[in-house]
């Protein structure tokens, strides 16, 4: 498994912890460690706390778990300065992670109290594809032979249905960053064979990955209305899954941290992660793993079930690369 990626997912608001996790997955050989951007009190604010974890390491990839294209959350111009920023001080660390977001019934309650329209998915979609196509080439993306930043990306005169942008123009990174784009749905895969350089994919047993993958593939060759020339030839695009985990060598332990993400997560999800998640000692989570990769998986985007859970997290690892 030595060309697979493993990266941790983390949320929460106890810096110290963040911290002193995210210096640990370095430590093990983690390749990312994501935070997750919100506006509720489960989180600190994204972009500052991956920005305090730049100079404390050296080569482990940072960014966040999702970061949203809403005009109503925040300007596409600000979220370019700021990956650019980002990507450049920290010698090219950054994984940009976007999607168009979860249900409008599970996400409206993170959003509305905040006066941000969170829309259906048909036009959240639409917003989705906009966005991402004024994001890359505002990226700097549409370069096929992308050179060193120090000179400016043509300027950006864009009129569309929900942004505008009126002579925009950015200096390119010093690398370029890539982009993650999560996608479950045809519409939201067609847009992340285009335009993502990883498609990622969340909560699938290993059969239903291979079904999804069969119609990503297919959707992959169909260009429909994609701008061609933003498009590289042979460009080929990352699998990632994002999977819960719960691992424990001592079978006791193991059945306790299960009966414990059943009462904070509920039957249903419970029933979900014993059927879709990464559950067991670290023979049976190797052999799991095995499953995915054979099937194509490049990346696992893992949430445990304590993201500060150090003993977990490197009891993975440990069974990962034994």
């Amino acid at each position: 498994m030595n060309d697979v990626r493993f990266c941790l997912e983390i949320w929460g608001t106890d810096y110290e912890k963040i911290k002193q996790t995210c210096l640990l997955a370095e430590d093990l050989g983690y390749y990312g460690f994501y935070y997750g951007e919100s506006l509720t009190e489960i989180d600190l604010d994204c972009w500052t706390v991956l920005s305090t974890l730049i100079p404390l390491t050296n080569k482990i990839k940072l960014g966040p778990v999702i970061t949203y294209i809403l005009p109503d959350y925040r300007s596409l111009a600000l979220l370019v300065k700021q990956s650019i920023t980002f990507q450049d001080i920290s010698n090219g660390r950054l994984e940009l992670r976007t999607g168009a977001g979860a249900s409008l019934e599970y996400s409206i309650q993170w959003w509305y109290p905040f006066g941000i329209n969170y829309s259906g998915a048909s036009i959240r979609v639409a917003l989705f594809k906009e966005g991402i196509q004024l994001l890359s080439k505002l990226l700097g993306h549409s370069d096929m032979n992308y050179s060193q930043s120090g000179s400016s990306n043509s300027i950006a005169n864009f009129e569309g249905r929900f942004f505008t942008i009126p002579g925009a123009s950015f200096v390119k990174p010093k690398t370029r960053i890539p982009i993650t784009i999560a996608a479950k749905q045809d519409r939201m895969m067609k847009i992340a064979a285009n335009y993502g350089d990883v498609w990622e994919c969340s909560y699938l047993s290993p059969d239903e990955f291979f079904t999804l993958n069969e119609r990503f593939e297919r959707l992959s060759k169909k260009v429909g209305d994609i701008d061609v020339s933003e498009k590289p030839q042979n460009r080929v695009v990352e699998k990632s899954i994002e999977l819960d985990v719960i691992i424990d060598s001592n079978e006791v332990e193991l059945d306790y941290k299960k009966k414990v993400f059943a009462m904070e997560r509920g039957p249903g999800i419970h029933n979900q992660l014993l059927k879709k998640g990464l559950v067991g000692n670290p023979d049976e989570i190797r052999s799991r793993i095995q499953e995915y990769v054979n099937l194509g998986i490049n990346q696992f985007f893992l949430a445990f079930q304590d993201p500060f859970d150090l003993n977990s997290i490197e009891l993975f690892m440990d069974a990962v690369q034994s």
